[in-house]
């Protein structure tokens, strides 16, 4: 990577910085520009070269989310600890993301509007597909994930359960209801056949 193209990187994740502090604060139809352009220390013109319009740049906030969650969990997933502490670690961090969503007025507009909400969908579905593959065949490997249950059919119960977490109105539930839906996510009605 040459010099131009580090410092336009440089730039970019300011901005992206920049961005979501503002969004989570105040929900991107109250953020200007140049509000964004001010607090990344960069000109107006930069964010519309490198992003288009305030509505691209907020998928791209969307985005970089949920790729840094992702490479959490895929780092989560590495460490050398039994499976159930994993899933703990992880539920724990979804639990943390999701409260802080719900508090974060970055929520109101991207959970309500389809072209994010879509954009969501095919980011979970392209890169975090082979995260949850990996973790499927890990949990099976340790005996805690069921080994008859064909993996297409975990994956599919996964995808199922997600799309319940990315709905607003789940956002807007109490903890309780949210510990709840993750134990039954993670456990079931009976918890386990023992």
């Amino acid at each position: 990577m040459n010099g131009y193209e580090k410092r336009t990187n440089i730039k970019k994740e300011a901005i992206i910085n920049a961005a979501r502090e503002l969004f989570a604060a105040r929900g991107v139809q109250s953020v200007s520009i140049h509000e964004i352009a001010k607090l990344a220390n960069v000109s107006q013109v930069s964010i519309y070269n490198y992003f288009g319009d305030k509505n691209s740049l907020a998928k791209e906030v969307f985005i970089s989310c949920i790729e840094a969650a992702i490479s959490k969990y895929a780092q989560i997933i590495e460490c050398n600890i039994p499976f159930a502490e994993k899933i703990e670690l992880i539920m724990q961090d979804k639990s943390n993301i999701v409260s802080e969503i719900a508090l974060s007025h970055f929520d109101e507009q991207a959970l309500n509007d389809k072209i994010l909400r879509q954009i969501f969908q095919e980011v979970v579905k392209e890169k975090a597909a082979s995260l949850y593959q990996s973790f499927i065949e890990l949990g099976k490997k340790e005996g805690v994930i069921d080994k008859d249950i064909p993996s297409e059919a975990v994956m599919c119960y996964f995808m199922m359960s997600m799309s319940i977490f990315q709905r607003s109105d789940f956002l807007a539930t109490s903890d309780d209801y949210k510990t709840g839906m993750m134990k039954l996510f993670l456990y079931g009605l009976i918890g386990n056949k023992n």
